[in-house]
């Protein structure tokens, strides 16, 4: 039994030192920290699974506000999009408006111009009428002035 024992503290001994040595290395480190995940991991699996199964549970609730929150958004960016698109309609329809009253006032501003540049061709006709008078009126007088001189 002594032997046993002492072969048994030996064993353990060596044992000891080589896990020691197995722990420095990187592969056992990487090892013992996945193996710490999954641990972790297995006791986040089963809180899950428990708040799933109670419907009074944490995971539940906050899904459900989530769901809610979502919701929130969606109705009040289809509100915001229902207003900005009445906004642009209303703003498209002012804008018509505004083309239309502006091929108004360009008929408007034609048909004033056009009448002004009747006047001013009648003017400029009327002008070189009286200027071709005057010149005849000159004419006669000068052929008048030629006869007075004659008789004088």
């Amino acid at each position: 039994m002594i032997k046993y024992n002492e072969y048994y503290a030996k064993i353990k001994v060596h044992k000891d030192t080589l896990g020691e040595e197995e722990s420095k290395w990187s592969f056992m480190i990487e090892l013992r920290e996945k193996q710490d995940l999954v641990k972790k991991l297995k006791i986040m699996k089963e809180e899950l699974r428990q708040d799933l199964q109670n419907p009074e549970g944490n995971r539940m609730k906050q899904v459900q506000e989530d769901i809610t929150k979502l919701k929130d958004k969606i109705t009040t960016t289809k509100e915001s999009i229902i207003e900005k698109t009445c906004f642009l309609e209303e703003e498209n329809k002012t804008h018509e408006k505004l083309r239309k009253e502006i091929e108004v006032q360009n008929k408007r501003y034609g048909a004033i111009l056009k009448r002004l540049h009747c006047q001013l061709n009648k003017l400029q006709s009327n002008r070189k009428q009286w200027q071709w008078n005057i010149q005849q009126l000159e004419k006669t007088a000068a052929e008048l002035r030629k006869c007075i001189a004659m008789k004088d």
